[in-house]
């Protein structure tokens, strides 16, 4: 999978939360097992994972 998101540290820095407006970063290991995803992004502090799917970023907002 990492080999489909490369592309996407050259955005990171560019990237915000559509929530909290906090940077992104890729999520560690033990935050995507917690979420149950093989790859994602997460907030600065990690309050919100959004996951990678077929090497894309879901940036929806938290609904509710």
């Amino acid at each position: 999978m990492q080999s489909e998101t490369d592309w996407l540290d050259d955005f990171l820095p560019l990237m915000r939360c559509p929530d909290t407006h906090q940077p992104l970063r890729r999520a560690t290991p033990e935050e995507c097992a917690m979420n149950q995803v093989t790859a994602a992004l997460a907030t600065e502090d990690g309050t919100r994972v959004f996951v990678i799917d077929d090497g894309i970023p879901i940036l929806l907002p938290k609904q509710g």
